[in-house]
């Protein structure tokens, strides 16, 4: 399985660089660095526990590292576990530039918590991106997995235009992040397993069980302990965790709790069906950069056509599978889900991740050209 999951991202990893050889680039010069965005729950370089149990080959050994041997420049972030999709790409900006991290002076004052977060000053994840390299930019490779695709979508959306709202709110003192102007910081953005347009299974989560309360109170209790260096929210935003430096400050934060939760500040409303539509009614796709998308198909269609989790899923993800492989004008946030809905990897369903509705996708075909402002839609995989 190591293996298999190994080839998988060599041949993503190269079809990232393939428009390159198509125009007749120098591929040395455009084998741009690749940065790893984890999902919900994840886990990156930044974590204690990513030296034990790598996110990427988490049961599977050490997929980046395997990746770098091949001579692939790889990079794995660490953001916020149960973040807003916002705020993670705030953490994964300062990572790359190794500076503070800066959640924008209208965010924090919209969302009741601190504008600034921990400093990754002499920590950044690599060196020169955005500076002249060889004669053109030092570019990113972008690869997004389960809400890391969301993320990296973000990203690429502010990397490009910006966010007026915070350039009015701080005026000089503006994260560069928010300025806009650096779409060709960026080469290519791909997902895997993520869900553009939300997963029904967070809604029922979200609204009727309450999950993003026992998540906060889990995170602000874990980040009051030495766990917070092996597996850390970084929440301190809300005054939830400590960073290290700060020392450990044991206690229960119910008002950052509160905050976090009500705010919709968090991944549970961002993944939703309205969550998800309401960045989708924001940015948009940049002509620029080109975009891929995969997605795996784990269930078995019976006669009826309802999809059912096979015997060897993860038990975490059977509740979500059974509910998703059952939907028929199921109407969650004004949004009626059908039977196209039903195809699921355990968690997302493979119309979610496919791209989001209202941006341009085309279903990728061997040796078909490659064009930047589009969704290449790979064939999905089979029992992943």
């Amino acid at each position: 399985m190591k293996k298999i999951l190994t080839v998988l991202l060599v041949f993503s990893l190269a079809l990232s660089c393939a428009p390159c050889f198509a125009a007749g680039e120098d591929n040395d010069a455009t084998n741009y660095p690749y940065i790893f965005v984890h999902g919900m729950m994840g886990w990156g370089s930044y974590d204690g526990v990513n030296d034990r149990v790598p996110y990427w080959g988490v049961f599977h050994g050490d997929m980046l590292e395997d990746l770098r041997s091949q001579g692939y420049e790889c990079y794995s972030a660490s953001v916020g576990k149960i973040s807003s999709n916002w705020d993670r790409c705030c953490e994964l900006y300062a990572q790359l530039t190794g500076t503070r991290v800066d959640y924008g002076e209208a965010h924090a004052a919209q969302h009741f918590h601190s504008r600034y977060g921990r400093s990754y000053e002499g920590k950044a994840l690599l060196d020169g991106w955005g500076g002249v390299d060889g004669g053109g930019i030092r570019k990113i490779n972008l690869f997004g997995h389960s809400l890391g695709g969301p993320t990296v979508r973000l990203f690429a959306y502010l990397m490009a235009y910006g966010a007026p709202e915070e350039v009015a709110a701080s005026g000089d003192d503006v994260s560069p992040l928010f300025t806009g102007g650096k779409a060709d910081w960026i080469y290519s953005v791909t997902t895997w397993s993520a869900p553009h347009n939300g997963t029904p299974f967070s809604n029922v989560l979200y609204d009727k069980l309450g999950a993003a309360y026992f998540l906060a109170l889990m995170a602000n209790m874990m980040g009051s302990t030495p766990m917070a260096s092996f597996w850390d929210f970084q929440l301190e935003q809300f005054g939830l965790t400590s960073v290290k430096s700060d020392g450990i400050k044991a206690h229960i934060n119910f008002e950052g709790i509160r905050k976090l939760v009500q705010s919709d500040d968090n991944c549970g409303y961002d993944l939703s069906i309205r969550g998800a539509r309401a960045m989708n009614d924001r940015i948009d796709i940049v002509p620029g950069i080109y975009y891929f998308s995969y997605t795996g198909e784990k269930d078995i269609r019976l006669s009826s056509g309802v999809c059912v989790p096979p015997l060897d899923m993860s038990i975490f993800l059977i509740p979500s599978a059974f509910m998703t492989g059952r939907l028929s004008g199921d109407e969650y946030d004004g949004v009626s889900l059908g039977e196209e809905w039903r195809a699921n990897d355990g968690m997302v369903s493979v119309i979610s991740a496919k791209a989001p509705f209202d941006e341009p996708v085309v279903d990728y075909t061997e040796g078909a050209k490659i064009e930047k402002g589009v969704w290449n839609f790979m064939p999905v995989i089979d029992g992943m």
